[in-house]
């Protein structure tokens, strides 16, 4: 569990001891796809690390719509924002696939900000990530079409998730056409059609079943081209 829990960038910087006192409040459980773990408008007594596989944060607009705010994999964390402000949850967490999650209480999260000052800077800092990476995703909306929404996507996801293959070259296990669609607010056959073009022009090329390589400088360069 040691190793598991030193790969979570929040907890990259402890020792040993102080990554066994973190083990030592949380309860680890596994969670099928699917399956909500956190409901919007709920109270929030818990954070939740993600230790294995993957979930969606989302909203419901008022028509019903699922707006999809974000995707986070392995190593990310959720659930803060509750226990920082003690208002009810602000949105929904979902599984897409089968997780294992550690949970962390609300009262032994706030003595594990005092104990361990350094976790409160890397807390403050990803959640100003994800205030940015929210602000970009209203702007990617507003301003771009949507191949370039897609491109910034990628090129986005590319950072966050991918392995560098080279220098151009990255590796990335994307998410499904529709919840990419979600998340840039148009259809999923919109971007099964961008995609397709991509393919063929060999800038997104199958590695497996479930990853893709894509040429980074490609994307830049279509990214920033004239819309």
């Amino acid at each position: 569990m040691q190793e598991i829990f030193k790969k979570v960038p929040l907890f990259s910087g402890l020792n040993n001891d102080e990554i066994d006192a973190v083990i030592a409040i949380t309860t680890i459980h596994n969670v099928r796809k699917n399956n909500i773990i956190v409901q919007e408008g709920d109270a929030g007594n818990a954070m939740f690390i993600l230790l294995c596989g993957s979930v969606k944060i989302s909203y419901y607009a008022p028509d019903g719509r699922e707006l999809i705010l974000s995707l986070l994999e392995e190593g990310s964390f959720f659930g803060e924002m509750s226990l920082l402000d003690k208002q009810p949850r602000s949105a929904t967490v979902t599984t897409l696939e089968s997780v294992k999650i550690a949970q962390i209480r609300s009262r032994d999260f706030e003595r594990l900000l005092l104990k361990q000052p350094a976790l409160s800077l890397k807390l403050l800092c990803e959640v100003v990530s994800r205030l940015r990476r929210t602000s970009l995703i209203l702007e990617r909306i507003s301003t771009m079409d949507v191949p370039h929404r897609l491109y910034s996507y990628l090129q986005d996801y590319c950072e966050r998730f991918g392995k560098e293959k080279s220098a151009s070259q990255c590796i990335v296990r994307l998410p499904t056409h529709q919840l990419i669609a979600d998340q840039l607010s148009t259809s999923r056959e919109t971007i099964s059609r961008a995609m397709s073009s991509l393919k063929k022009e060999s800038i997104i090329t199958t590695t497996s079943t479930r990853s893709v390589c894509i040429d980074t400088d490609a994307i830049d360069t279509l990214l920033f081209a004239i819309q």
